[in-house]
């Protein structure tokens, strides 16, 4: 049963690295955008010491350790579910051995890996040359709840890249919606800035959606400035959140099988 899913991850990692122009432009794109919220907030703490209770070292160390979470989590290939479905090769899970989820997921790690490989020796290099005053987290009890709430975050991101690709078996396209999931993303789900940098009111409702779970939650953990009521609170919400979308997986993908096989795609 493993092996099976072992042969698609190693295929998928085969193929990332066939496919280097695509890849390389997407590492440089990650770079930039990294280099650019780097320096913005560098420019920030140039003329004051402290800005929305975080200080030059916390907010560049936030911004670095985003900048390795965002590698992970939007290295996502669950979304070729959608060409897969417009195309008609989903049906070889309907008479192959192949559990429909798991061999996406298996695709899915493979690319994170890819990615995490890169994106470690790029932030190694950055770190080299700029120098920033990061926090190097030493608590192994910060770290093990850092590393777990990241592995949620990219349990959950596969989740909703998966929920939206099976949107094809009733639309053409599913790439809007994942645009539109990847920017509300970057903006509010602190890929470019923590999000309690905002108002509170917004910040308590942005709290209770699941897009701060993938990427400011687990970089404030590392921080180690959150309090432990709001890391136990953050992962009963973002626990929640992988629960839904887990369920909304099984109905959707149920539905979308039985419309499949009764009208063809």
């Amino acid at each position: 049963m493993i092996s099976k899913y072992w042969a698609v991850f190693k295929i998928s990692w085969e193929q990332g690295l066939v496919y280097r122009l695509n890849f390389t432009l997407w590492r440089v794109r990650s770079v930039l955008q990294l280099l650019l919220v780097y320096f913005i907030w560098w420019t920030v703490f140039q003329s004051q010491t402290q800005v929305f209770g975080y200080t030059q070292s916390s907010i560049l160390t936030y911004i670095m350790v985003a900048a390795l979470i965002r590698a992970v989590i939007l290295s996502s290939r669950a979304i070729d579910i959608a060409g897969h479905i417009n195309e008609g090769s989903v049906v070889n899970f309907l008479v192959k051995p192949l559990g429909f989820v798991r061999y996406y997921f298996s695709r899915d790690l493979a690319d994170k890996l890819l990615n995490i490989s890169f994106v470690l020796v790029e932030i190694i290099l950055l770190i080299t040359i700029l120098k920033p005053p990061i926090i190097y987290q030493q608590d192994p009890l910060i770290l093990l709840l850092f590393v777990m709430s990241a592995s949620l975050g990219l349990l959950l991101y596969f989740a909703i890249a998966f929920i939206i690709g099976m949107l094809a078996f009733w639309v053409e396209s599913a790439w809007g919606p994942l645009f539109l999931v990847t920017i509300i993303l970057e903006g509010f789900g602190g890929g470019l800035f923590p999000i309690d940098i905002l108002p509170r009111i917004l910040t308590d409702t942005l709290l209770l959606t699941p897009f701060p779970y993938l990427i400011y939650f687990p970089s404030r953990i590392y921080l180690g400035t959150l309090p432990p009521a709001e890391i136990i609170k953050g992962f009963i919400i973002l626990s929640f959140w992988i629960l839904v979308s887990l369920l909304l997986i099984l109905k959707i993908l149920d539905a979308g099988l039985k419309r499949y096989t009764a009208y063809g795609n």
